[in-house]
């Protein structure tokens, strides 16, 4: 799921996950404040991208401080657009996640500022925008295998850029009680003041004595001054959807709905993730129509279609295995890929209005993701997919060769095992 936050690229923390807007009629300033407070928006911060000579918009994107965020971070996003110009598309591994930026003329794109913690949600988001047409440059991980990237790392390609800084939609109170202080300073002289300071802190000291005090007593008596709040059961993803070889035959059975090959056009993409199925083409010599169904880009470069297809009935209740008994599986029937641990889906969040801590136990199951490569479908998956119970398969991929006919077939997914 994407979303927002804070990263660090070597040793500096900026800020992810801005919402972009341009300001085509200037005070940039102004625009962004105003963005801020429209109903709905949560935004505390706002960064400023100016204009340049060549006729560039200035844009402002809005931050928050639930994501971590905080005035003066400078934003991933808006420094890495001043630093690489053009069209452009980029997926970055860090450690707190996947970011995702897009920069179409040298703006950013509304939604093209993420953050995933889902790697393969990432890569299908960055595919998305690559479909599109129209991108100079793409820079990815060499390890997914998208071809004619830039593998450049981040920390290169930034340079320890951080001149598009957060700042306060709001100036805070705690500002103008500085102001009045140093006016106090001014008017009232520096002994006076000192003494109003040791008041202060003696007071504050009094303060966070007495907090600390019924801290420690609500700790006595956890039953008594204590809430320990009602925590939901974790969601049960896998049952909600579809079975994986479902989800396999369904992609399989929609080949059919696409010429296989069409003259002057070339297949680069072929993906389906049982709900829908997205094809895109490049241009080649020769006078040619476009794909039956497809949309043309304006350079009339690329085609792409989307054809939907019916739902898939979920799976229902399905109890999950131990990690060992999946992992023995894999070894007796020699899986052609790897298991790679996989994030843990997001705890349940508080309700609306909740003040207390908020520590909800660990879900009681784990994950692992895979990838298979096969050149036809479905290959030896129901051997392996037949009977196991939490497998879920979210993307299959077609990667044609250079004559559009013959090629690979990726197919990634995760599979669900009770914790050990």
């Amino acid at each position: 799921m994407a979303g927002s936050g804070v990263v660090t690229v070597g040793r500096r923390a900026y800020a992810v996950g801005l919402y972009w807007e341009n300001s085509p009629a200037g005070r940039v300033s102004l625009a962004a404040k105003e963005a801020a407070r429209q109903p709905g928006q949560q935004a505390e911060f706002f960064a400023v991208r100016p204009g340049n000579k060549e006729g560039r918009l200035p844009q402002f994107g809005l931050g928050q401080a639930s994501a971590g965020q905080k005035a003066g971070m400078p934003a991933f996003a808006g420094c890495l657009a001043q630093q690489q110009q053009g069209s452009w598309a980029g997926a970055f591994r860090l450690k707190e996640g996947v970011v995702v930026t897009v920069v179409r003329d040298e703006l950013i794109v509304p939604d093209g500022d993420q953050i995933f913690t889902s790697e393969n949600e990432a890569r299908d988001r960055l595919l998305q925008e690559i479909s599109f047409g129209g991108l100079q440059r793409v820079y990815a991980p060499e390890s997914w295998g998208i071809p004619g990237v830039d593998t450049m790392p981040v920390s290169l390609l930034l340079d320890e850029r951080r001149d598009v800084r957060l700042q306060y939609v709001t100036v805070p109170r705690s500002t103008y009680i500085i102001g009045g202080i140093v006016a106090t300073l001014i008017i009232g002289g520096l002994g006076v003041n000192w003494y109003i300071q040791a008041e202060e802190e003696k007071k504050a000291a009094m303060l966070a004595a007495q907090a600390e005090a019924r801290r420690r007593a609500a700790a006595m008596l956890p039953g008594v001054l204590q809430q320990q709040p009602e925590y939901p059961p974790p969601e049960r993803k896998w049952e909600k959807l579809p079975p994986a070889l479902s989800v396999v035959n369904a992609c399989h059975d929609a080949l059919a709905q696409i010429p296989a090959i069409v003259a002057g056009w070339r297949m680069t993409l072929l993906k389906c993730d049982g709900n829908s199925i997205n094809i895109s083409w490049a241009r080649e010599k020769g006078p040619s129509r476009p794909p039956e169904g497809s949309t043309v880009n304006e350079g009339a470069t690329q085609a792409s279609l989307s054809i939907p297809l019916n739902a898939l009935e979920p799976r229902g209740p399905e109890q999950l295995i131990a990690a060992a008994e999946v992992t023995k599986r894999y070894l007796l029937q020699d899986w052609q890929t790897n298991l790679v641990h996989a994030q843990d889906d997001p705890l349940p969040k508080p309700p609306p209005g909740f003040t207390g801590a908020w520590n909800p136990p660990p879900a009681p199951w784990v994950k692992r993701s895979f990838t298979f490569s096969i050149t036809q479908l479905p290959a030896s998956l129901p051997y392996y997919f037949d009977g196991l119970p939490g497998v879920i398969v979210e993307t299959l991929t077609f990667s044609p060769s250079n004559n559009g006919v013959s090629g690979s077939w990726s197919v990634q997914g995760v599979i669900y095992e009770n914790r050990n």
